[in-house]
């Protein structure tokens, strides 16, 4: 299409003024391959914010660069065409080299998946350069030569010219240097971090999926340092360098017939437990949950921590099958926090409740939960009919919801 727009025009204008209607049509034809080779939208493109460009020298990668290298195929046709049709070879490379630039900066600004370099810039003009040549030998073997020179030799110069300077303001003004991601500080440093990453969730994930488990795909968060393995069986999620479980869900969530009862399902449960959340679980006490009867039951093991009545942050829950799978486990590894004495009982806090809300109060929990400016802090969680309310147990204020963070 975009050939079409432009040939056509190109050859109406060269009839209309007598010129040779086809190195024109084909110069037209080749500047539209040019356009829609450099201009149309990709998903390509260095990942960065703002207007970026590879500045980076272009030597020795112009010469070996399978990418360069076809640049410098692209631009050979036109200017050779343009040689031919115009015969000022000095002001065609001028013009293409210009052209090349600005081409390059449309890429660096627009939003379009193409990649912005200082080798794609020079390779260009080498194609240019190298078209040109061979237009201006075609011209001499076939007797035309070329015309008035000196006027050649001075558009030449001043496309030059006014060109580069108006291309190097705009890119030192508006464009950023596009560093590599290899290049950058602190890479190498970030990839010792996650070294290993692979391997442990990988491990993990056949122990709580078993034997046979395929690993589809693993993606490690090197900001957070939360790592994921997607899997043929499910999907499991940790935190490295902590080597930490999180969280694992397994695909197939329906109950298989099996013969473990719960006692059995429990040995389970402590084999996982004891392997991967040894300090989690030393001095917790254990409830279980059962879903389901005979031989498709469900348990879910709940692990929790407490001090003198007061539940830590710990949070521990593994769902085995009556099969003797691991279903799945959230796990909230957080060590005990330090906590100021609680000043206020369970029968103060439920008048407190009552007084806040003007609703009685259907269940009281007392927990360490963390409070934005304040830390840890001992809050009771009380149940009203307009839900929970959060009371500081020192203080006895209410504790707003939107108060609280995730350790």
């Amino acid at each position: 299409m975009i050939s079409f727009s432009l040939a056509v025009p190109a050859g109406l204008i060269a009839r209309a003024r007598r010129k040779p209607i086809t190195v024109r049509v084909l110069l037209a034809v080749c500047l539209a391959g040019v356009l829609a080779v450099t201009l149309l939208p990709t998903d390509g493109g260095p990942v960065g914010d703002g207007a970026m460009c590879d500045l980076s020298p272009p030597l020795p990668q112009v010469v070996t660069s399978s990418s360069a290298l076809l640049n410098i195929a692209l631009f050979i046709p036109a200017p050779f065409f343009a040689t031919l049709a115009f015969q000022r070879p000095l002001t065609t490379i001028a013009t293409a080299a210009a052209g090349s630039g600005l081409i390059e900066l449309i890429q660096a600004e627009g939003s379009m998946g193409r990649s912005c370099s200082a080798t794609d810039i020079v390779a260009n003009t080498t194609g240019a350069l190298l078209g040109a040549a061979a237009g201006t030998v075609w011209s001499w073997r076939s007797g035309q030569g070329t015309r008035r020179v000196r006027r050649d030799v001075l558009w030449g110069a001043a496309v030059a010219v006014t060109g580069s300077v108006a291309l190097v303001a705009t890119f030192r003004s508006s464009v950023t240097s596009y560093v590599p991601l290899t290049e950058r500080p602190g890479f190498a440093a970030a990839q010792r971090a996650v070294e290993g990453a692979d391997t442990w969730i990988a491990e993990a994930a056949v122990y709580v999926f078993g034997k046979g488990t395929e690993i589809k795909q693993t993606v490690t968060e090197k900001h957070s340092g939360m790592v994921t393995a997607r899997t043929s069986r499910g999907e499991i999620t940790g935190w490295w360098p902590e080597k930490k479980l999180a969280e694992a869900a397994s695909t197939d969530n329906r109950a298989e017939t099996g013969s473990l009862n719960q006692d059995q399902a429990q040995e389970v449960s402590t084999r996982f437990v004891r392997r991967w959340f040894p300090d989690e679980v030393r001095g917790a006490e254990r409830t279980v949950h059962v879903s389901g009867t005979g031989d498709s039951a469900v348990y879910m093991f709940v692990y929790r921590r407490y001090s003198k009545g007061l539940m830590m942050p710990m949070r521990l829950n593994v769902t085995v099958t009556s099969g003797g799978r691991i279903m799945h486990f959230t796990a909230r590894s957080v060590k005990d926090p330090e906590l100021p004495e609680s000043a206020v009982a369970k029968g103060e806090a439920v008048r407190l409740a009552r007084e806040y809300t003007g609703h009685p109060v259907r269940g009281a929990l007392l927990l360490a939960q963390k409070v934005k400016g304040k830390g840890w802090r001992p809050v009771w969680m009380m149940g009203v009919e307009s839900g929970d309310v959060l009371i500081d147990a020192v203080t006895g204020r209410r504790i707003p919801q939107d108060a609280l963070t995730r350790s």
